[in-house]
């Protein structure tokens, strides 16, 4: 539960990543497969939403003119989405289940 819900800290620089990252490394092998598995999934999908935000809003929306309300309104969305993701993730984490977030890379 530790890990999805530290994934609501992503106002603090990276603080999203380094939260399921640790839980992932120190806690995997004291709790098992359960708290690792739910680790590497939280870890993966705050992965994508930092290359969603950071590539596609920064690089490519942001500099285009007329844009950047469209733009700044679509980081509202994706920053919501990702208060919500992590809140449904937490409670089905809770009741034991392992949560597969949408559309997730899963480099990890």
């Amino acid at each position: 539960m530790l890990a999805h819900i530290s994934g609501l800290f992503f106002l603090v620089p990276f603080g999203n990543i380094i939260g399921p990252v640790l839980i992932w490394q120190i806690k995997r092998e004291m709790l098992g497969e359960f708290v690792a598995g739910s680790a590497r999934e939280a870890l993966n999908f705050q992965f994508t939403f930092v290359v969603l935000i950071g590539f596609c809003l920064s690089l490519l929306i942001l500099p285009i003119p007329g844009i950047g309300a469209f733009s700044v309104l679509l980081l509202i969305l994706l920053v919501l989405g990702n208060i919500f993701l992590c809140v449904a993730a937490t409670i089905r984490t809770n009741e034991g289940e392992i949560y597969r977030y949408p559309y997730t890379l899963r480099p990890f």
